[in-house]
């Protein structure tokens, strides 16, 4: 049945931890207890098919309770195990930069925006509607976000589901699709995070740990660099991406976000764990893209060859004209300011790029900033 409680109810009650509560009884029989590992929760289960929604055949999830649409669902990615997606040849390029601001758009702005790369959604440069680019040329695309044309591009595949989600529906249109961002000089691309959900069967997740593998081979067979992101939210999950990555060479980078999920502070050493056990089992550096909470940066670099963090505060805190100020050199404030002119916009935008990058490096990096101009 569809469960009414809050989501902080849901995220006690069904929170896999097999530290603190006993495997479902139910798992140990279930045909797919090799790939998933089963579930530990609070919550009195007997397996993951308590979490069916309870009608079956109106719902979309990966269920096995509509048998017909559950074989087509699992046909379409071949099955849930990651030993047959496709061998690739890899096309990363290690990169040296830590703080990589994300720009949402170019409206309000005048000028374009100095530095040596930048972030950029997705969904802002495809349009999924018609399986489309936005921008069919380099030109066009940093004309349009304001960016330096000589800058380095990463496209960002998290979001919310409803905005990421449409990327898997595009099918064979996927393909070319890749291959006209890679004519755009797209450095790297996150593989989109398509959701691992607590209240819904397991298989559910299995297709989305699948679909995101199929995404990152896809990626990189067509020309263009692609962090796997390894969502995960049990031990076992973990495991599977572990053992992916180790097997693969061509896999030099992986990505993560500490928004949802991850970023729960109870669960983030959960999520940290699992990602330092990834980059152990590769036995060869591996780079790492982070989005969200930037405390999780400085335990995670011991472990990656480099934390490449994207940070969404400079722009929307300039979106919000907003100006950071500095504090003791060890923090930043948020002052309202007023602009009247879209080149004062232009201004303050690379200034807060340039404070909340110093920041952040300060803080996380171990790089002690200078003393901002104009200070005793």
């Amino acid at each position: 049945m569809l469960d009414i409680r809050s989501n902080e109810v849901l995220l006690r009650a069904l929170t896999d931890d097999p530290y603190r509560y006993s495997l479902a009884l139910g798992c140990a029989s279930c045909p797919n207890i090799e790939l998933c590992g089963g579930l530990s929760v609070r919550d009195a289960i007997l397996d993951c098919m308590d979490l069916c929604c309870g009608s079956p055949n109106e719902c979309t999830n990966v269920c096995a309770k509509n048998p017909a649409r559950y074989v087509d669902q699992k046909r379409e990615v071949l099955g849930f195990d990651l030993a047959n997606v496709s061998r690739v040849v890899g096309h990363y390029k290690h990169l040296p930069h830590d703080v990589v601001p994300l720009i949402y758009h170019g409206t309000g702005r005048n000028r374009a925006a100095t530095g040596q790369i930048f972030a950029l959604r997705l969904r802002d440069v495809v349009r999924f509607s018609d399986a489309t680019v936005r921008y069919p040329t380099r030109e066009g695309l940093c004309a349009a976000f304001k960016i330096d044309h000589s800058a380095l591009i990463i496209l960002s595949g998290v979001d919310h589901d409803e905005d990421i989600e449409p990327w898997w529906t595009l099918g064979r249109q996927r393909t070319s699709l890749i291959r006209k961002l890679r004519d755009l000089q797209i450095q790297v691309v996150t593989t989109p995070n398509f959701s691992l959900v607590l209240d819904k069967p397991r298989t559910d997740d299995l297709h989305a740990i699948k679909r995101i593998a199929i995404v990152w081979s896809e990626f990189e067979e067509n020309g263009i660099a692609c962090a796997l992101h390894v969502n995960s939210r049990t031990l076992r999950d973990f495991d599977r991406w572990a053992e992916f990555v180790r097997e693969r060479p061509e896999i030099q980078v992986i990505s993560y976000e500490f928004i949802t999920g991850g970023g729960r502070k109870d669960r983030r050493e959960f999520h940290i764990q699992g990602l330092r056990a990834i980059a152990q089992a590769a036995d060869r550096p591996i780079d790492i893209v982070v989005r969200g909470d930037p405390d999780v940066v400085a335990q995670l670099r011991p472990y990656f060859s480099n934390v490449i963090y994207i940070d969404t505060t400079a722009y929307m805190k300039t979106i919000k004209r907003q100006r950071a100020v500095r504090v003791n050199n060890n923090a930043l404030d948020w002052v309202s300011t007023t602009t009247t002119h879209p080149s004062q916009v232009d201004t303050m935008l690379e200034h807060n790029i340039s404070e909340s990058a110093l920041f952040l490096r300060g803080r996380f990096y171990g790089q002690r900033p200078q003393q901002p101009i104009g200070d005793p």
